[in-house]
């Protein structure tokens, strides 16, 4: 059991923000709570030891076989992982929508709902974090599920250089330092990545650097500083193909890709510090954090028309925030309770142009905007231990944002003023319990209502060139779910049953060449069952498992009854790990993967075809002068032919984004502690 004090902090602060900075938030969970599914916010943990060997270049890698995530690699570092979680953010084009991300806590995310993890390195994170359903509608706007990658404080002097290359002409090389010294830690690391891609015109070139600094004062404060900044110069896009085009070939070229030679770079930079007082009945703690991000991407049209926004976008944004909240303990009926207030603030500013795409050069301006996203909220949670065996929780949060576009762009008579602006004013409520039958099972229930905004770039655009789309409004869901866990010695054991209901669903309307539409639907619904279990056999082998059930339908209006686009039913996963020596020298690992047909429009004319993929890893450890681990995969054993991502109603069909086929990986690490 753990103490009162811990599973009051633990509880509150879980779930009382999606910005807030490292060791809070989800992350004081991950250090006091108990393993995934016991907790009263009901998260799923996964730790370093369970991941398999990788490049750690996609975070694909990392978040296969939680429950509730359906993470697609489109094989394609110009768009992103394709990321959904309960079907929230299934019709993200690019990038991810209706997710919370974070690293360490620090948000990943913007105020209007849009994020990516690669602006951050990826090595050395030691768990991750997923918090689905009604407790995650507490985050605020778009928290359709919240994604927390967690990095471990330094403990001592160490260093370490790494590589790891494959057959479809990756190469990444990443190099840490890590330093420890009484009440100081630090860390900086460096990763650069070159890419030939597994089709024509899908090179890429990506460099990294990532560093924290952490202070614990004598007080009990402490202060973290954490910096991110990526610049990928040339991330080709080799596009999408047709069913027909991917049946017949599927690492075949897209003629698109290649005459307007489609591409994207980033710059990325960000800052973020935050102190915090976790001792004692009352607690505090206070963030700030501010980036830049400039983005140039090259898509498959000219947009030579006065009334279009160009084939090239060319965006600079820059981006602030900040979140503080205070914790009380006190006595409720004789019982310990625990109260936060909290309030959090960030912004976004696009300066934004568009330019007709000339073959790949860009050519005359055709777009001139400045956007900008607000975002206010403010929120309490109250949690009661009722008995040392029943828990409560209650919470909501008021959230205010802001979308506007001013559009300098404008010739009179030929292209019209789309300029406008949009408010939403929404609130979010969750009432979460929790009963320890005994020392093995418990069971939880939960209720909740959330809501999400259309993003900045989900309201740029209306077909026919019109501009700002001020139509689409807020989608609204109310969550219900119920769970059984069992934590024994051995074996955990976890199923959880929920619903989710939405009116206003934000879909896509048409996909084409690059610009992307949207509508609000009548209303959907899904409907699932999430299993997961871990076994231990014995010292030597472990089992971890799996399986997702989700139907995910429109409800009403003329696709009644149909799947919506993206989303898989059947999503499970299996990993048997064994080391035949009983330590870390030689440890095998076998995983498989099965994903149910994908629906790729909202008609469900075209789907892509389920798929089960196993991948076969060898790894090992040693010591000899200095710290030395390998690892060698061989992944898609049965070279199967599958799609590994779509892109959602895709006007012109081109909607399937091959994966790799059998492919052989490989990687060392050299590392020093002093």
């Amino acid at each position: 059991m753990l103490n009162v004090n811990k599973l009051i902090w633990c509880g509150c602060f879980s779930i009382a923000s999606a910005q807030a900075m490292a060791q809070s938030g989800i992350e004081t969970l991950v250090i006091t709570g108990e393993r995934s599914g016991a907790s009263i916010s009901g998260a799923r943990l996964v730790d370093a030891d369970e991941f398999q060997p990788g490049s750690r270049a996609d975070a694909a890698e990392l978040l296969q076989g939680v429950n509730g995530v359906q993470a697609d690699s489109r094989s394609n570092y110009a768009q992103d992982t394709r990321i959904t979680l309960r079907g929230f953010g299934a019709r993200a084009a690019f990038g991810v929508r209706g997710l919370k991300l974070q690293i360490d806590g620090i948000p990943l995310s913007m105020p209007d709902g849009q994020g990516q993890f690669s602006g951050a390195v990826l090595d050395g994170v030691e768990q991750v974090s997923v918090v689905t359903g009604p407790s995650a509608t507490l985050y605020g706007n778009g928290a359709g599920g919240v994604i927390n990658l967690k990095t471990a404080i330094p403990q001592a002097n160490y260093i370490s250089i790494d590589t790891a290359a494959d057959e479809d002409g990756l190469a990444r090389h990443h190099i840490l330092g890590e330093f420890h010294d009484g009440a100081m830690s630090a860390r900086i690391q460096a990763s650069k990545l070159n890419a030939e891609g597994n089709r024509p015109h899908a090179s890429a070139e990506r460099e990294q650097l990532g560093a924290q600094v952490y202070y614990q004062f004598d007080n009990g404060i402490e202060a973290q500083w954490r910096f991110d900044k990526e610049r990928a110069p040339l991330l080709q896009d080799p596009l999408g193909l047709t069913q027909t085009q991917w049946q017949e070939d599927p690492y075949q070229l897209n003629s698109g890709a290649e005459f307007f030679n489609t591409r994207k770079s980033i710059e990325h930079l960000q800052n973020a510090f935050s102190l915090r007082q976790e001792r004692g009945d009352q607690r505090w703690q206070i963030a700030l954090w501010r980036g830049d991000r400039h983005i140039q991407q090259y898509l498959a049209l000219r947009g030579d028309a006065l009334s279009n926004s160009g084939g090239v976008v060319d965006l600079h944004r820059s981006f602030s925030g900040g979140n503080g909240n205070y914790t009380w303990d006190f006595e409720l009926a004789n019982s310990p309770a625990s109260f936060t207030l909290g309030g959090e603030w960030s912004s976004m500013n696009d300066a934004r142009k568009g330019y007709v795409n000339n073959a790949g050069v860009a050519g005359d301006l055709r777009r001139d905007e400045f956007n900008e996203a607000d975002n206010h909220d403010a929120y309490a949670l109250l949690q009661w231990q009722v008995t040392d065996k029943w828990q409560w929780l209650l919470g909501a949060r008021q959230s205010h944002v802001e979308l506007s576009v001013a559009d300098y762009f404008i010739i009179p008579g030929k292209n019209a003023d789309d300029s406008g602006d949009k408010k939403f004013s929404r609130s979010s409520e969750t009432l979460a319990t929790r009963y320890q039958i005994n020392e093995q099972i418990s069971v939880r229930a939960a209720l909740g209502s959330g809501f999400e905004t259309p993003t900045l770039t989900e309201m740029a655009y209306t077909n026919g060139d019109k501009g700002f789309n001020n139509t689409l409004d807020a989608a609204t869901n109310r969550q219900q779910e119920i769970s059984v866990d069992y934590q024994g010695k051995k074996l955990t054991l976890g199923v959880t049953a929920f619903a989710v209901k939405t009116q206003d669903e934000l879909v896509v309307d048409q996909s084409n060449n690059g610009r992307t539409t949207y509508i609000n639907a009548t209303a959907t619904e899904r409907k699932g069952v999430e299993f997961n279990s871990r076994y231990a056999f014995n010292s030597h082998v472990d089992l971890r498992l799996a399986l997702n059930y989700l139907d995910a339908l429109y409800t009403e209006g003329q696709f009644d009854n149909l799947q919506l686009p993206g989303v898989a039913k059947q999503n499970h996963y299996v990993q048997i790990n064994w080391s035949p020596l009983g330590n870390e020298l030689l440890r095998l690992g076998l995983n498989g993967v099965h994903r149910g047909q994908v629906a790729t429009n909202d008609n469900n004319q075209v789907k892509a075809p389920s798929y089960t993929t196993v991948d076969l890893s060898v790894s090992g450890k040693f010591k000899f002068y200095v710290q030395t681990d390998w690892w060698i995969k061989l992944a898609n054993i049965g070279d199967e032919n599958y799609v590994g991502s779509i892109i959602v109603n895709q006007t012109n069909g081109r909607a399937f984004e091959p994966a790799s086929g059998r492919n052989l990986a490989a990687g060392v690490k050299f590392g020093y502690e002093f």
